[in-house]
Order: structure tokens, then C-alpha cells, then sequence
């Protein structure tokens, strides 16, 4: 991309990159919100739009359509309502995804190679965007990073890989943890980044997206954010994206200046 300049706000160092072996990337995702659409008022309007979405896009062959659900925490309780339909579209291999719901598009991965190859994916989608569904303004860009460690012998080392700062209850060392996860947010010029850290039980994911496992896992969270009023374009949207996805990594390399995988 050679529009694209690196923002390094926490290292201030852009001449290094954290190369990883084997990068313990469980789920990378974008995703692009906009306002209400006079357009896009039903779910039948929302469906003849995103069924001309779909006839735009090259590489994601398997189609679906889900509930969106949303869950509200009360005195009484944990409730869950329907929200509207999500379309998704999905690779062969169904490790890229694309979902579309009536005010926001998210692209994610599970089979991350580098951002380069992300950003052509990310950029052509905004395009279709705009020209099927007819979104002509975003209102908020989101990148989010979620590193998961699962082999023991990786969870082990942590103390050695990573900032204490991201082990929480863990550093202590006392038998018997069953979970233990730490919250942060860090406001960065106009961005927001949410970092959430710690170890999870078996059979807990931090995300739908994210298979669980029978054994604990290790994962860092990092979601990177930032509410705006621009036209739906996909230089600029990708431009801020990218500057999002900065955000992240920076923040990676300052917490794990050994990369949890590093190459020599």
C-alpha cells in the first residue's frame, strides 16, 4: 500500500516490525458502521440490497442468513432479542467472512497473512458497498486483533513473553486458576483501544467467531476504534482502517516485545 504511513503512538518506532512464527492470530476482523438508511427501513429491503452485494462478490460463494442477537444485562437477569437479519458470505475454505447487517459491515479471518492482503479485501468490499447497498456515510471504523495461545507450553512461558501487566491473578502463580481476564482502554488522539487480556476456562471463546477448546487458553484482545463522519470511499476508509490496525500492533509490540513467537 503506498498510501499507507505507519502510527506508531506507543513505541514511536516504525522502522521495526514483531515478525512471528506461526502468529497466534485466532480472529481478525474490520468492521465499517454507518447511520440509519431512508432506504434500508425493512428486512425485505435490507435482503434485495444485499443480494446485489452478493452478486459483487469474487471469492465468497457460500451465502447464510442469521439472527442477529443482542444480549441485555438486568436485576433480572441475562435477556436475549432479536435484532434484525445478518446476510454473510463466506470463502470456500470458510476462512474469510463477510457480514452485513443494516447499519454495519465486518470482514473477518481466521487465516490472517498480513494487513496488505486484508486491505485489498477490506477496500473492495467498501466499493461494493457503496454502489449496492448505497451506503454513502460511515460513522465508525473498528480493527480488532484477538491472539489466542492454546499449547501449554506457550502459556507456561508467558511470564517471559509478555508485559506482566497482561497476566493479571496468573502472575501470582497459585495452583488451582480457573479464569482470570484484566479490562483496559486507552485513548489514543481520536481512537479508542479496548485491550482485554487473561486466561480462559475450557470451552470459553471471547468471540462467537472463535472455536472454543476442552483446554484453558491465553488470549490478548485488542480492538482499536475510532467515530467519525466520512464518505463511504475506500482509500479513506481504508486509510483509517490501516491507522487502526496501527493502534493494535503498536500497542502488541509495547506489551510483547518478544512477539510471543518471534523469528530470530
Amino acid at each position: 500500500m503506498s498510501d499507507r504511513v505507519k502510527y506508531r503512538p506507543f513505541t514511536g518506532d516504525a522502522s521495526t516490525s514483531v515478525r512471528l512464527v506461526d502468529a497466534p492470530l485466532a480472529l481478525v476482523l474490520c468492521q465499517v458502521r454507518w447511520p440509519s438508511l431512508a432506504h434500508i427501513q425493512t428486512e425485505e429491503q435490507l435482503r434485495a440490497r444485499a443480494l446485489m452485494l452478493g452478486e459483487r462478490l469474487d471469492g465468497y460463494p457460500l451465502y447464510s442468513e442469521t439472527k442477529n442477537i443482542s444480549y441485555v444485562v438486568s436485576p433480572d437477569g441475562i435477556s436475549a432479542t432479536e435484532s434484525g437479519t445478518v446476510h454473510q458470505w463466506t470463502s470456500v475454505d470458510e476462512m474469510w467472512n463477510i457480514n452485513l447487517s443494516g447499519q454495519s459491515m465486518t470482514l473477518f479471518t481466521a487465516q490472517y497473512t498480513g494487513y496488505e492482503a486484508f486491505d485489498v479485501r477490506l477496500r473492495t468490499v467498501v466499493t461494493h458497498l457503496r454502489d449496492t447497498v448505497g451506503v454513502p456515510l460511515v460513522t465508525k471504523v473498528s480493527v480488532r486483533y484477538v491472539n489466542r495461545l492454546v499449547d501449554q507450553a506457550d502459556i507456561d512461558a508467558l511470564p517471559s513473553l509478555v508485559s506482566p501487566s497482561l497476566l493479571g491473578l496468573r502472575a501470582l502463580g497459585l495452583p488451582f486458576l480457573q479464569g482470570s481476564t484484566n479490562q483496559a482502554t486507552y485513548l489514543v488522539d481520536s481512537a479508542v483501544l479496548q485491550v482485554r487480556s487473561g486466561t480462559l476456562e475450557p470451552h470459553q471463546s471471547v468471540d462467537p467467531a472463535i472455536p472454543t477448546l476442552p483446554a484453558e487458553s491465553w488470549v490478548l484482545d485488542l480492538d482499536a476504534s475510532t467515530e467519525v463522519r466520512l464518505i463511504c470511499d475506500s482509500q479513506d476508509v481504508g486509510l483509517l482502517a490501516s491507522k487502526m490496525s496501527d493502534v493494535a500492533y503498536d500497542y502488541f509490540k509495547a506489551v510483547a516485545p518478544h512477539g510471543l513467537r518471534e523469528l530470530p
